[in-house]
């Protein structure tokens, strides 16, 4: 008998607190903060939420770009970088390829540097 009044007990105070705290809280308390980061030294450290997908402009190379970036990180790693050169960003497409082991051949990778370049790159 004692343990029907356990469960009991605790389906009511399960009950309570789930009711207490959805009226606690207002709507705005579960939105999100927007994207922020901070530099620390050398670092970047990112607050990035999955559900907030990157928008990219239309140029030639986003397919790729897309395609083969993606694979590997988060497009929104790469749209939360800031402005670098074409020779960075070459450097950057080599090194994914070199160090990392990205499937992109030549050609492709001229493309993504271009597009990266044309998005990203220094004004």
């Amino acid at each position: 008998m004692n343990r029907k009044y356990t469960i009991i007990l605790l389906a009511i105070c399960l009950n309570m607190a789930y009711i207490t705290g959805c009226n606690s809280k207002s709507v705005d308390a579960y939105k999100q903060p927007p994207n922020t980061f901070s530099i620390t030294g050398s670092v970047r450290e990112m607050n990035l939420y999955p559900d907030a997908p990157p928008a990219f402009p239309e140029h030639e190379g986003k397919a790729e770009f897309m395609s083969y970036c993606g694979i590997c990180h988060s497009l929104k790693y790469i749209s939360s970088q800031p402005d670098f050169p074409a020779k960075t960003w070459d450097a950057e497409v080599t090194k994914m390829i070199a160090k990392y082991h990205a499937p992109i051949d030549s050609v492709n990778a001229k493309k993504i540097a271009a597009y990266l370049v044309a998005v990203k790159g220094k004004k």
